[in-house]
């Protein structure tokens, strides 16, 4: 039985509206394959919206993390060298200035210090024979001994100071504030002056922790606290640092901490700094943790900034419409073929 006239027209306009769909269409998917302007694009009042991965988390901008985000990243250990008292005191060292002073002093007088200068502490390299960036150095379990010494010993040597050894470590909690923090970074700029971010690091004596990091863990710079400065020789691997930290709490609370390492690098010089892995915690996030972003090759929303290399829902569409379209043709086609001639017998 033939299809109706009015089937027919249907099933040609339907073949019509597919092809010329495909046409159109086919022209908006090669739009959107096209590559994007490379002139600027004029701001908008719009507020952006966050980085698609949220694994990494952008720190606090403070005082140091604005400072050092203008270098290079130093990665490697800042060896030190050994303080020496004879006469002037050259090398690694610590001094306190007393609460109400200045950077100029006055500084305590440290009882056991070996130097004629009794304001100085001298500082001897750990068994890391310094300061390690870019990770940590955490102290040991336990952190002191019976009689309250300070038992870590891979940045410095621990150094008597009022009738007990003082240590130096960095660790990803604090260990006075419990405030999970960032591993250190140092920087270095074109013309060899040295930034960073030192908020891990923390002395231990006498049973008690005081956070001697610049800035401290909630990104602040409390008092004299200041942030790491310093100098850096490109051809002899010769550094500077100084920075001091004013103590929040216990028996020295207010007094500040003033520290002096120099001595030679030992590692890499980064372009960029590392990303930091995010994480719970107020200032920073342990190193190496692993995020909640999304991985490699798994499926997200399509950032706007990049060129449309797939196929677009326009395109899906067309190709939809192209199908109706040929069935429609290939059915237009059927019913203009003539029936066949058939006797009584039934044959052709």
């Amino acid at each position: 039985m033939r299809l109706d006239h009015h089937l027919r027209a249907g099933l040609r306009h339907a073949a019509i509206a597919g092809a010329a769909a495909v046409l159109l269409l086919a022209g908006g998917a090669t739009a959107d394959a096209l590559p994007l302007p490379t002139e600027a694009v004029p701001t908008s009042p719009i507020t952006p919206l966050a980085p698609a991965d949220p694994g990494t988390v952008e720190q606090p901008q403070t005082a140091a993390a604005a400072q050092a985000a203008s270098g290079q990243t130093m990665v490697g250990t800042f060896t030190l060298a050994a303080a020496t008292c004879s006469g002037a005191v050259n090398g690694s060292y610590f001094r306190m200035i007393q609460p109400g002073g200045t950077a100029s002093g006055p500084f305590v007088s440290n009882s056991d210090s070996p130097c004629s200068d009794t304001t100085y502490t001298p500082m001897s390299p750990g068994t890391d024979k310094g300061l390690k960036t870019g990770t940590f150095q955490p102290e040991p379990s336990p952190a002191f001994d019976s009689a309250g010494n300070g038992l870590a010993g891979r940045i410095t040597k621990p150094q008597r100071f009022f009738g007990a050894n003082f240590a130096s470590a960095t660790n990803p909690t604090d260990p006075q504030t419990g405030t999970k923090v960032t591993a250190p970074v140092i920087q270095v700029d074109g013309a060899g002056h040295l930034s960073g971010d030192l908020r891990a690091f923390a002395a231990s004596w006498n049973g008690q922790h005081f956070n001697q990091g610049a800035p401290k863990p909630d990104g602040s710079t409390p008092g004299l606290t200041t942030a790491v400065s310093g100098t850096y020789n490109a051809s002899t691997k010769a550094f500077v640092l100084d920075w001091t930290s004013q103590i929040v709490g216990g028996p020295f609370n207010n007094f500040t901490g003033k520290w002096h390492f120099e001595g030679t690098f030992e590692g890499t010089i980064a372009s960029t700094p590392t990303a930091v892995s995010g994480g719970s915690g107020g200032s920073g996030t342990d190193t190496g943790t692993s995020g909640g972003g999304a991985t490699a090759g798994s499926s997200g929303a399509r950032n706007p900034n990049l060129a449309n290399t797939g196929l677009s829902a326009a395109t899906d569409r067309g190709l939809w419409l192209l199908a109706a379209g040929l069935l429609g043709l290939g059915l237009l086609e059927r019913t203009r073929r003539p029936r066949p001639h058939t006797g009584a017998s039934g044959r052709v």
